[in-house]
């Protein structure tokens, strides 16, 4: 895989990714949030955010859900592509999926750390019932009023747990992908004439791609829940102390808002891996 490919690939899972948020992406990711935050129930936070029109169920899309979106995908295909080009050929089926899984997670773990700040301050002061936090001034300002008040460091703050928990979710998804197609294609190979390689439809690769990230939720959920809490203004914690409150509060509590946090997974994956795929082969 020569640069060409590496850059097409990033950009057509880039484009991928920008579109998620605006695809009901972001409301998910609301909605998963405010579940942890509050425990209400789902159809009072549902209710809560449609009260407050477009602005209440978009917030945060705009710019930084898209920008975050678009961040994700461009360091996911960058990640993706360079584990590619630089796996040898003999790694072949779930071994090489995992790995490539691996460096498209890291990669977007650390390149997407600024973007998941400034997402995770503008649902906070949501929560926090913040009236000025839906407006759009308000999203374009608050990466550079966290800088300002709390220094440069407030930006790599949880990027190490956050590029581990990105390469554990993506190990995850492409191996329960390659799980999940690697029964088709031995059934279609049965039918094949010598010399035919197996096609997978576009059917199986979007439910396998949704399946897959709705799936890996229920393995990276307790780093999902910790991520937040690190990047939440005035948290001074370390990480292993967050970890032991979290689970103080046994599973009913790390798992809050797996239901929501399921379906955003699955979306994210399905755009990234199908969506970008699609975009790619326009081009």
């Amino acid at each position: 895989m020569g640069l060409g490919d590496i850059l097409l690939s990033s950009g057509s899972t880039m484009v991928a990714g920008g579109l998620e948020p605006l695809a009901l992406g972001k409301f998910t990711e609301n909605l998963k949030m405010e579940k942890q935050r509050t425990g209400a129930p789902y159809p009072k936070i549902i209710r809560m955010f449609v009260s407050r029109g477009v602005p209440g169920i978009m917030a945060g899309a705009v710019p930084w859900g898209v920008l975050l979106g678009a961040s994700k995908g461009l360091f996911f295909g960058l990640g993706k592509a360079s584990g590619d080009a630089i796996l040898p050929s003999n790694i072949q089926g779930k071994s090489r999926a995992v790995i490539m899984g691996g460096f498209a997670g890291a990669f977007q773990g650390v390149g997407i750390a600024p973007f998941l700040l400034a997402s995770t301050r503008v649902n906070q002061a949501i929560a926090s019932g913040n009236t000025q936090a839906t407006s759009l001034r308000y999203s374009f300002t608050i990466l550079s009023d966290v800088i300002r008040k709390e220094g440069m460091q407030a930006v790599t703050r949880g990027m190490g747990t956050n590029a581990f928990k990105r390469a554990l979710d993506w190990v995850v998804r492409f191996y329960i992908r390659e799980t999940l197609v690697e029964p088709i294609k031995k059934k279609r190979a049965k039918s094949l004439k010598p010399g035919e390689k197996v096609k997978i439809s576009d059917w199986d690769k979007l439910w396998t791609s949704l399946a897959a990230g709705g799936i890996s939720v229920y393995i990276s959920t307790p780093l999902d829940r910790l991520l937040p809490l690190l990047q939440q203004q005035g948290s001074g914690k370390d990480t292993l102390t967050l970890l032991r409150e979290q689970f103080k509060g046994g599973l009913t509590k790390i798992y809050a808002g797996a239901v929501a946090r399921s379906a955003h997974a699955a979306l994210h994956v399905c755009f990234l891996m199908f969506v970008g795929e699609k975009i790619k082969q326009m081009f």
